[in-house]
């Protein structure tokens, strides 16, 4: 079946100096009979860049193969493109300001507030939105789907057909309402946010795999034909607040960490150490409060007393509370 494709710009807001706020959309759609629509969004923090290589890695598998397209795909690659383009994670213009807290936005308020208002109504009614972070050069994740959905079951069974490393439901979903995610939820249009790993080895490869679970997605919902579903691996699904344990530390320096992103430590368990090079000293060992599941993991970096170190799914803290 034929496809068209089109690219129409779908939010926008003029900016001082003759300049302009512009955010684009590409649309892949059978020339009939669409099944549904799907949305892929990224770069809403413009330092996250690996989600351009994951729509483009999508953008290639419909070109290549445009007969297995049965719904509407449409690509939203760059949402911050000004903090795109200098590698600023927050929206450049004028008081820095985190675009994924400005949702679903005011199409009276600010700039970013027309533009986030202009997307999310851009997007309201799709089958499915799927919002692609890639963390920062700091902390080293898992792939995540997080979901800040109050009835957050329905979307669990979706995140499973991306196969991520973890899914984990948000329980304080009230502070997730102004994301993008949490904002087209509450409009009724379901959407989860995707934390690909930046620093997870060759960047080709994870954005394969993301693309690979995308596809696998828009299978299950019938706008790829995909052919016969194969069986889904077991999947680890953070439900409560008591499953992470956040570890911080105690002291200033520079952290050094040991490689335990994805394994699983012991209670007591050293997961890196605070030092000093004017010193040469090791001011601090980090240990592992609890058995579980290192999820998120400082990188090399400064840190302060108080600093997020890593995150761990225990999943027995739940059961013993």
């Amino acid at each position: 079946m034929p496809v068209t494709r089109e690219i129409q710009t779908v939010a926008g807001a003029a900016l001082p100096i003759y300049e302009s706020f512009a955010v684009r959309r590409c649309r892949y759609a059978p020339e009939s009979g669409a099944k549904g629509r799907f949305c892929l969004a990224s770069g809403v923090h413009g330092d996250e860049t690996l989600g351009q290589l994951i729509l483009f890695e999508v953008a290639q598998r419909i070109t290549a193969q445009p007969e297995r397209l049965a719904g509407v795909v449409d690509l939203y690659p760059m949402l911050n493109p000004l903090g795109l383009d200098i590698g600023e994670r927050m929206v450049p213009v004028g008081t820095r300001l985190d675009m994924n807290r400005s949702f679903p936005g005011n199409p009276d308020g600010t700039p970013l507030e027309r533009i986030c208002h202009q997307l999310a109504e851009d997007m309201r009614g799709a089958d499915f939105v799927l919002d692609i972070h890639s963390g920062t050069h700091l902390k080293h994740e898992l792939c995540e789907a997080r979901i800040t959905a109050k009835e957050p079951e329905p979307l669990i069974a979706l995140a499973r057909q991306l196969c991520p490393d973890l899914i984990w439901v948000y329980p304080d979903r009230i502070a997730y309402e102004a994301s993008l995610s949490g904002a087209l939820c509450g409009m009724g249009t379901p959407s989860m946010l995707l934390q690909a790993d930046e620093r997870g080895g060759d960047p080709r490869k994870t954005a394969a795999r993301v693309a690979d679970g995308i596809f696998r997605l828009m299978a299950h919902l019938g706008l790829w034909d995909g052919g016969a579903q194969e069986s889904l691996p077991r999947i680890p699904c953070i439900r409560a607040e008591a499953e992470v344990v956040r570890v911080t530390c105690q002291r200033p320096g520079m952290y050094v960490p040991h490689p335990c992103i994805g394994m699983k430590v012991s209670a007591g368990q050293v997961i890196g150490r605070i030092i000093d090079a004017l010193d040469g000293a090791v001011l601090e060992e980090i240990a592992s409060p609890s058995a579980g599941l290192v999820f998120s993991q400082r990188c090399y970096s400064s840190v302060y007393p108080g600093t997020l170190i890593a995150r761990i799914f225990s999943p027995e803290r739940r059961d013993n509370a």
